[in-house]
């Protein structure tokens, strides 16, 4: 992946000024930026697929019990949601420790978080020792919630996806239920409002249908009927990568988008000084190498070589 630097060390030779003497680094950087996000609103390539599970990530005591020696053993459950997402397909069983004092589970230490964890439980056992209970939390884990409609844009996890900062819209929305995976229609607002969510509250089931309120990074979508309780959704959605700020800072956008950013760039400098005439012929640059890229990278491709649906 590209860095800053590179970025920086392109577009200066587009401007001439290797030497930094016409512009200011600092503002070649927020170029960069502008020029990233650009290319990601127009080629649509930081597309991402949501985390449907995780891993373990801490423990806490509920009850402490009693009578437990110094070497309880704590189990967790196999993983029951495993992502199918390599290293760890199938899932990764995850590992914890007990701290014992006086007799009592005073913590439990998670020694491997595993993967592929939706809800997973514990298990305190020893030979002496009873009463203690364990709750365990997850890393997070996009989930619909009981009564709740209305999801903004925001709130959507990305932690999984280094370099990806925010959500700007979304392809498509789809829930795991009886171990089912399905994809809701999604309707525009005028439409979902008038002929979908009829009743304010007092319906509540599994989600049917979605709609997108909102445009950009303050956008949401709308889920109706309301969740009777917590279901995972993937969320198939276009978005924006972070903010470079230093060259250990995560690239997202793939090649070979990302060789077209110095050009926007080159064309955003040029503009700052009012020489318009070598801005467009940047901004033309730009333009043809986006388009190409996307003739590149998405070919025509046949949905079944036999003939067959």
């Amino acid at each position: 992946m590209s860095t800053l630097n590179e970025y920086l060390q392109q577009t200066q030779r587009f401007l001439r000024d290797q030497r930094q003497d016409l512009f200011n680094p600092m503002d070649l950087i927020s170029y960069v930026n502008r020029a990233r996000r650009e290319i990601a609103m127009r080629s649509q390539c930081l597309r991402v697929l949501t985390p449907i599970s995780g891993a373990v990530i801490s423990a806490s005591v509920v009850a402490a019990g009693s009578g437990y020696t110094s070497t309880p053993t704590i189990t967790i459950t196999d993983p029951d949601f495993p992502s199918g997402v390599a290293p760890d397909p199938r899932g990764a069983q995850a590992t914890a420790s007990a701290v014992v004092q006086s007799g009592t589970i005073a913590a439990v230490n998670i020694t491997y978080g595993g993967s592929g964890y939706f809800r997973p439980t514990v298990a305190v056992e020893d030979s002496t020792g009873s009463g203690a209970s364990v709750t365990l939390e997850l890393s997070a884990i996009n989930a619909l919630v009981a009564n709740q409609e209305v999801y903004p844009f925001t709130d959507v996890v990305l932690d999984a996806f280094p370099g990806v900062e925010s959500v700007y819209m979304i392809k498509g929305l789809s829930i795991i239920y009886a171990n089912y995976r399905y994809s809701l229609p999604c309707y525009d607002f005028s439409t979902y409002q008038a002929q979908i969510r009829q009743f304010p509250f007092q319906f509540t089931y599994v989600p049917t249908f979605c709609s997108q309120y909102g445009q950009g990074t303050n956008g949401s979508f709308y889920t109706y009927p309301l969740p009777n309780q917590a279901y995972q959704y993937e969320l198939d959605c276009f978005c924006l990568p972070s903010d470079l700020v230093t060259n250990l800072s995560e690239e997202a956008l793939p090649k070979p988008w990302s060789e077209a950013v110095p050009y926007f760039t080159a064309y955003l400098a040029y503009s700052e000084i009012q020489n318009f005439n070598i801005a467009k012929y940047y901004l033309d640059q730009f333009d043809q190498f986006v388009n190409r890229y996307g003739v590149y990278a998405r070919p025509g491709r046949g949905t079944n070589p036999y003939g067959r649906y």
